[in-house]
C-alpha cells in the first residue's frame, strides 16, 4: 500500500469541514435534490460509518481473518435522531478518530496491510483496501454536499 494514502486518510475530514463551513441549521438539516439525505445527515453517516470501520481495522489486525457484518446506513439515518445530533461534534469525531488511527497505521510494517478480514456482503477486504475505500467514502459524498450546496444557492 502507498503510505502516502495514509496521510490523506487523515486529512480528508478537512475537506468535509470546509465543504459544510457557513451553513446555518436549517440549510444543514434541508434535503432539496439531489438525494434525500440533508447534509447533516451525511456528515453524521460518515461519522458514523468511520467508526465502525475503524473498529473493522483494528480486528483484521489483531484477529485472523475476522468476519466484518454490514451495517444498515439507512437504518442509522432513519432511526438514530441524525437532525439531533451537532454537526461539530460528528466533524471533530471524524477528525480526531483519523488523526488516532492514522498514528497507528503509520507505525505498521507493510505486510498489516495485506491482512484481512471477511465482510458478509462484499467477501474478503484486506487492511489496505479499507483504508482507500474510507478516503473515497468522503470523496464520494463531498460531492453530494456540494450539490446541497447548489441546491441550497450556497455553492463553494
Amino acid at each position: 500500500m502507498d503510505r502516502n494514502l495514509i496521510d490523506q486518510y487523515e486529512h480528508a475530514p478537512a475537506r468535509l469541514r470546509a465543504a459544510v463551513a457557513g451553513l446555518t441549521h436549517a440549510e444543514l438539516t434541508a434535503r432539496p435534490g439531489p438525494g434525500k439525505w440533508s447534509v447533516l445527515e451525511v456528515v453524521v453517516h460518515i461519522a458514523d460509518s468511520d467508526a465502525i470501520s475503524i473498529d473493522r481495522m483494528k480486528r483484521i489486525l489483531t484477529e485472523d481473518n475476522p468476519p466484518l457484518l454490514y451495517a444498515n446506513e439507512t437504518a442509522y439515518v432513519d432511526q438514530l435522531f441524525t437532525h439531533d445530533q451537532s454537526l461539530e461534534d460528528a466533524l471533530t469525531l471524524l477528525e480526531v478518530g483519523r488523526r488516532q488511527w492514522a498514528r497507528v497505521l503509520r507505525r505498521l510494517p507493510d505486510a498489516a496491510f495485506a491482512r484481512t478480514g471477511q465482510h458478509n456482503r462484499r467477501g474478503t477486504v484486506s487492511l489496505g483496501q479499507l483504508v482507500g475505500d474510507y478516503i473515497n467514502h468522503i470523496d464520494e459524498h463531498l460531492a453530494f454536499v456540494h450539490g446541497k450546496r447548489a441546491a441550497l444557492g450556497k455553492p463553494l
